[in-house]
């Protein structure tokens, strides 16, 4: 069982987020285990840019943003309160057609389209709130009793996954909501024949859990959120008719990993007072070979997905766990051998031929500093070969490689993020954030020598890099950032960039008419190179 010691984490997180602006602080993240982890070594390399351009930035100051989607020439920009919707017709001019106040947390959001033309949107809701549409505000915050501590708790309210009717993206209309237990930290759109499947993801801790005045409510409704969890919620959605969904509950296998916030129960001191949970925090899905690959906190696993609203993640399914944890530190030795353990396996992308998934493992939470180049001890995406689910990985010996920017960050808050893989048919290239360290262009071709390509880590009067996504989309790396840590006006927003291969030509890929990154189709494959594509790897 892991030990996670989330109380300085979450200190460290507040402090950065609660400015002058008058926004209200959210505890994010905030995972990380009790592993002690040395500070970086090397002196920070500096912020700059190479082998990308900066095409235009549409700033957002005073927010924490999060994630995005695409469908043909829009973009759908998410933070913790709200979402934008832009024309990327032309990424040098972005264009701004909305911008909705709709309070989230984290606020993910996705796409698809209804079978009657109409577009939609789901958005994700990880925090209880007052109501299901976009009148809502937090919950307010209780206290109660935790073995002899006091602890805050939201009041049980609204949370779960919002749909939207985006048809006309400067008027976004709110539809309906999918409620789920312990909200939707992230989803992840499955297609299927007729409808789409939703896997949400989400865990109880902190505040999120339900307080015992509201028990009698939540557990008549089913939507109690509290230890253990054990499950993923499933939003089916018919495509006729989105707003005639239904959810259930899919369990996870009882060899996933358990999370224990701070580590066992301490009857004399009274440390140790939250209980363990399983839940994952993302899933990718890889439709070509119906597998998705979730990221479950200290594990990572693969389910089937043939049928594709009945993953293969409960007892006696077909699936895989990959683990990588050592438990104890040998005192006749300098190093702490326990730091080649996961921390906090947070998502995953897969290569386009299906051989390979980097697994990201974000330690620390994001709110610390792991980026160390050469030195770094911590916080890698893991590269592992993508085997047929009930297939054994081990997390050590059937590792390929591993990458982290090889630029050192000092103190700034770095460790891998959110990315994807564009769509070559040779070579394994893929554009990833890592927050205060920026964007990175690697070529992991050969998984035991990753190298970057191309990166951006800006500093200008707009702001600083502070990168939350950083996704590929029709020839052009679109990224979203900034978490209120900077200062007033200090983050960057949502940007676009081009890049460029050795020879300072422009990359290009083949064109997709929709990205929810989470989700890789059929369609999506690679295809027919356009002109000036090459690259290192080719």
């Amino acid at each position: 069982m892991r030990r996670i010691a989330l109380f300085g984490v979450f200190a460290c997180l507040f402090a950065s987020l609660a400015l002058a602006t008058g926004v209200a602080a959210d505890p994010g993240e905030g995972h990380g285990d009790d592993i002690p982890t040395p500070p970086p070594s090397q002196p920070n390399f500096g912020p700059g840019i190479e082998g990308m351009k900066l095409l235009d930035v549409a700033d957002k100051d005073g927010a924490i943003n999060s994630d995005i989607a695409f469908y043909g020439k829009r973009a759908y920009v998410g933070y913790y309160d709200g979402f934008r919707i832009f024309n990327i017709k032309k990424p040098k001019n972005l264009k701004l057609l909305s911008d909705t106040s709709c309070r989230a947390n984290q606020g993910d959001l996705s796409v698809f389209k209804a079978r009657d033309g109409r577009l939609m949107m789901l958005q994700s809701i990880d925090r209880p709130v007052t109501a299901p549409d976009c009148s809502a505000v937090d919950t307010p915050i209780v206290q109660e009793d935790e073995l002899g501590h006091q602890v805050d708790r939201a009041r049980f309210g609204f949370e779960g996954l919002r749909l939207f009717d985006v048809t006309n993206p400067r008027n976004p209309k709110f539809l309906k909501m999918y409620r789920t237990e312990c909200g939707s930290h992230t989803h992840t759109v499955v297609p299927d024949r007729g409808e789409v499947h939703i896997y949400v993801p989400s865990y109880p801790l902190g505040t999120h859990i339900t307080p015992q005045v509201d028990r009698p409510q939540s557990d008549a409704l089913g939507l109690t959120c509290d230890a253990p969890h054990s499950k993923i919620s499933i939003v089916s959605i018919p495509l006729s008719d989105p707003e005639a969904g239904t959810v259930r509950t899919e369990s996870l296998s009882s060899d996933t990993e358990f999370y224990d916030p701070d580590g066992p129960f301490d009857e004399t001191t009274g440390e140790g007072h939250a209980s363990a949970f399983q839940a994952c925090h993302d899933h990718q899905v890889f439709e070509p070979r119906n597998i998705v690959v979730a990221a479950c906190a200290g594990d990572a696993q693969y389910w089937d997905i043939s049928d594709r609203g009945d993953p293969s993640a409960e007892d006696g399914e077909p699936h895989t766990h990959i683990q990588r944890e050592v438990r104890v530190d040998d005192p006749a030795t300098p190093e702490d051998e326990r730091l080649v353990s996961f921390d906090f396996m947070h998502n995953a992308t897969v290569t386009w031929d299906g051989a390979v998934a980097a697994i990201t493992d974000e330690s620390g939470g994001g709110v610390e500093a792991r980026c160390d180049g050469d030195q770094t001890l911590r916080g890698f995406t893991y590269f592992y070969p993508l085997v047929e689910p009930g297939t054994p990985v081990d997390g050590f010996s059937d590792l390929l490689g591993r990458y982290i920017i090889p630029r050192p960050q000092s103190t700034d808050i770095c460790v891998s993020h959110n990315g994807n893989v564009l769509p070559t048919r040779s070579g394994y290239l893929q554009v990833q954030a890592f927050y205060q360290g920026g964007n990175s262009f690697l070529d992991f071709t050969d998984p035991a020598n990753p190298e970057e390509l191309a990166w951006s880590d800006l500093e200008t009067s707009i702001g600083g890099s502070d990168s939350w996504s950083s996704y590929w989309y029709n020839d052009v790396l679109y990224v979203n950032g900034g978490l209120n840590r900077r200062g007033e006006t200090g983050n960057r927003g949502f940007e676009a960039f081009a890049l460029f291969n050795e020879d300072g030509e422009r990359i290009r890929t083949r064109d997709w008419k929709h990205l929810n990154p989470q989700t890789q189709e059929r369609f999506q494959l690679p295809g027919k190179a356009k002109k000036s594509n090459k690259s290192k790897s080719k």
